[in-house]
């Protein structure tokens, strides 16, 4: 983008178009056309489908909690940055990750696809949170090559690139389900669904690996206090989620939280027995725990095989937490792992606390959405058209806007402007709702809403990819994009059913509204007090431009912190 601008401020119109077609953009736009249509067989269509089978509200919201394998994703996303696939390695890191997980999510979706919620809504359940793993895994791989292939100035026009195949991904797979399933079911719908896949594997295939990784080993020590209180949290963790899950008379959040302790287990393990100076072999002990509660789901929690092999995991976990640490040398205690280096930075806990509150309210609402839609009487070709085809269009209108904003005015100005639009939005939604069946009204709600979306996808995304450092660029933005959306999702799953029942949809939609001012307030402090330049990681500075320039004030250069 930087390159688009004249020394005076102004360009031409080609020089501003020849960005979005050099080779990285345009495998960003294929990466998104990927990443987005998982998400769309467990929002927007599941949601939909859900509906018409009669499902309550409360459960069919609760399955917005599926979508916390999003959230949880950075949990695992060390796997992609520290590990290259067997055999397929020899394509690249990256590329063979990028084979692997596609194939992954094409099998969740299908599997899905098959089930009958009528019959089974806990084997739906269960396949929504496949397909949420699978999505989430393809997620972290998809983004961590995108943000090494995009240079600094390409950040903006990336973002965009990125958020149109999103949404052509998301838009496209959502209307060839609807479409599909009035005619041919909804098992021969998400089948049709699954070739979305492709278009990543197929950019990485050609691309090849990007130039910009940066490799660096990751330390070794995990400190004794630490893994105590990720081996003790589980307990309350669980208890609490099951407790919930029994209020929404759905088994969501409980998997969820098994899940998120399930792949850190080994790798902590792995270290804890390191630092001791054990054999990582040691590591293989925490399956104890894990069959144990494999068992306890299958059987029950008072059967008593489930309850020995629990407790002789308990035992084992709290074993290796005890074991006394060796001497680190001066090469291990130099070492910083990717969450480390984040929170060391000036204002990292202000710039997650940004990035939790951000999206609170446009999450509560989009996630919602279907269910109005279900209430006011819309049929699915009326959704197809309002809220998938208009809003598609409006979308892409939307990103075009964000890509000229962000060259214009710069990285922050563009992400300020965004965040008031996106609060915005929700309003149109109370006023649809108080109107009620208007062909109008859905298409005007619809058209802002995704216009707005459109201009804040290429800001913020922008944004969140500048924060990261290339040396974990993977489970950097996992984190970050995992924070960005966790407080609404789980809002959506364990309470907006109830809400929208208890306050009407209407007052609901304007609820939504306050809850997205905070973001906005604490952005614009970010900004006048330069944090957001402090923050920056290299992925926003290294390479050619720099994320931090300011358009309008000094046409490009970098204002001192």
């Amino acid at each position: 983008m930087a390159e688009a601008l004249k020394a005076e401020g102004q360009g031409t119109l080609l020089d501003g178009i020849k960005p979005y077609f050099e080779k990285a953009p345009l495998a960003a736009l294929a990466l998104g056309i990927s990443s987005g249509f998982p998400f769309a067989m467990i929002g927007a269509t599941l949601t939909t489908r859900l509906a018409q089978d009669g499902i309550t509200k409360s459960a069919v919201t609760a399955f917005a909690l599926t979508f916390l394998a999003y959230n949880l994703k950075w949990a695992w996303a060390p796997i992609v940055d520290k590990f290259t696939v067997p055999v397929l390695g020899r394509l690249g890191a990256r590329r063979s990750w990028l084979i692997v997980t596609g194939a992954m999510v094409a099998a969740a979706v299908i599997f899905l696809g098959s089930l009958d919620p009528r019959a089974s809504l806990g084997w739906v359940a269960a396949a929504a949170i496949m397909v949420g793993l699978a999505g989430a895994t393809f997620d972290i791989v998809i983004d961590a090559y995108r943000i090494e292939l995009l240079e600094p100035r390409q950040l903006g026009v990336g973002s965009g690139m990125s958020q149109y195949g999103w949404r052509i991904g998301s838009a496209a797979a959502g209307g060839l389900a609807l479409y599909v399933a009035a005619r041919w079911g909804w098992s021969a719908a998400y089948m049709a669904c699954a070739i979305f896949a492709l278009p990543a594997v197929v950019a990485g295939l050609i691309v090849g690996e990007p130039e910009r990784k940066v490799f660096r080993e990751w330390p070794e020590r995990m400190g004794q206090r630490p893994y105590l209180i990720f081996v003790l949290a589980f307990a309350p963790l669980y208890l609490g989620a099951r407790w919930i899950d029994a209020l929404l008379a759905v088994n969501i959040l409980s998997n969820m939280v098994l899940v998120g302790y399930l792949f850190p287990l080994f790798d902590l393990t792995a270290r804890r027995a390191r630092d001791a100076g054990k054999p990582s072999a040691l590591t293989w002990l925490g399956l104890l725990p894990v069959v144990g509660v494999g068992v306890a789901l299958w059987r029950g929690w008072d059967a008593p095989e489930a309850m020995i092999l629990v407790a002789a995991g308990a035992a084992t976990l709290l074993w290796i937490a005890s074991l006394k640490p060796i001497e680190m040398t001066k090469v291990e205690s130099g070492k910083v792992g990717p969450l480390m280096e984040f929170f060391r930075r000036e204002g990292g806990m202000m710039v997650l606390l940004f990035v939790l509150l951000h999206k609170i309210g446009d999450t509560l609402a989009n996630l919602t959405l279907r269910l109005l839609f279900n209430e006011q009487g819309y049929t699915n070709d009326e959704i197809l058209f309002y809220d998938v085809f208009v809003g598609f269009w409006a979308l892409m209108a939307g990103i075009f806007v964000g890509g000229i904003m962000y060259a214009k005015l710069g990285m922050k100005r563009s992400v300020l402007i965004s965040l008031v639009l996106m609060m915005i939005s929700n309003l149109s939604f109370a006023g649809m709702a108080a109107v009620g069946h208007t062909n109008a009204g859905m298409a005007g709600a619809m058209a802002f809403e995704n216009f707005a979306s459109g201009i804040g996808g290429v800001c913020v995304g922008a944004y969140l990819a500048s924060l990261c450092n290339l040396s974990f660029t993977a489970t950097q933005f996992a984190m970050l994009s995992a924070a960005a959306s966790i407080l609404g999702r789980f809002l959506s799953g364990t309470s907006a059913g109830k809400a929208i029942e208890g306050i009407g949809y209407v007052n609901y939609y304007v609820l939504t509204t306050v809850l997205a001012l905070p973001g906005v307030i604490l952005f614009a402090w970010m900004m006048k007090s330069g944090l957001v330049d402090r923050s920056m990681g290299d992925a926003g500075t290294k390479g050619e431009g720099d994320a931090r320039a300011d358009p309008v004030g000094d046409h490009g250069a970098v204002k001192p912190a």
